[in-house]
C-alpha cells in the first residue's frame, strides 16, 4: 500500500473525478497524498462529463484534463484508502478486492451530518444544478476526510 487516495464510482466521468479534484485542491501542497479515481464499469480515456467540469471549475478545480478509468487490482492494492461513491460501489469492491475491507470508505461518511451509509447521487445526463447538488455531497464530506488524513500517514493503512 502507498500514499495513494482513490475515488471509485461507476464510470468514471462524473462522482469520482469531481471528488479526486477537490481533494487535490484542498490538500497542502507539502502533503504525502496522492489522489486518483477509478470506475467499476469505466471506459479507459474518457474525459470528464461538461457539468462536472463545470462545477469543480466554479470552485477553481479543474477536471479539464482527466481521463477516465478502470478499478484495477494495482490501484487498489497501491490505494491506503478506497473511498466509494455509493453502498452499492463498496459492495461490489468487496466482491472484486476483499484485501480492500479495512482500506473501503464511503465518501458521506465523513460527513458528520450525513446519514448512515448514504450515498453520492449519481448525477450522469442531469443538469448542471444536478452536478452541482453532487459536487457539494462530496464537498461537506471533505473537511471530515481531511481529518481522518490528517492523523494518518501513509504507513498507517
Amino acid at each position: 500500500m502507498g500514499s495513494l487516495i482513490l475515488f471509485v464510482c461507476t464510470g468514471n466521468t462524473c462522482r469520482s473525478p469531481m471528488a479526486e479534484a477537490l481533494l487535490r485542491q484542498a490538500l497542502p501542497p507539502a502533503s504525502p497524498w496522492r489522489v486518483a479515481s477509478a470506475g467499476l464499469a469505466a471506459f479507459d480515456g474518457c474525459r470528464a462529463s461538461e457539468p462536472a467540469v463545470a462545477a469543480v471549475a466554479e470552485l477553481g478545480a479543474d477536471l479539464r484534463e482527466h481521463r477516465s478509468q478502470r478499478v484495477t487490482p494495482q490501484l487498489i492494492q497501491d490505494a491506503a484508502a478506497v473511498i466509494a461513491m455509493t453502498d452499492g460501489h463498496a459492495q461490489q469492491i468487496l466482491a472484486r478486492f476483499p484485501a480492500a475491507r479495512d482500506r473501503l470508505f464511503l465518501m458521506r461518511a465523513f460527513d458528520p451530518d450525513a446519514p448512515v451509509r448514504s450515498d453520492v447521487c449519481d448525477p450522469f445526463s442531469g443538469s448542471l444544478d444536478d452536478y452541482r447538488y453532487c459536487r457539494d455531497l462530496i464537498r461537506k464530506a471533505l473537511p471530515g476526510l481531511l481529518r481522518h488524513l490528517a492523523k494518518k500517514t501513509p504507513t498507517d493503512f
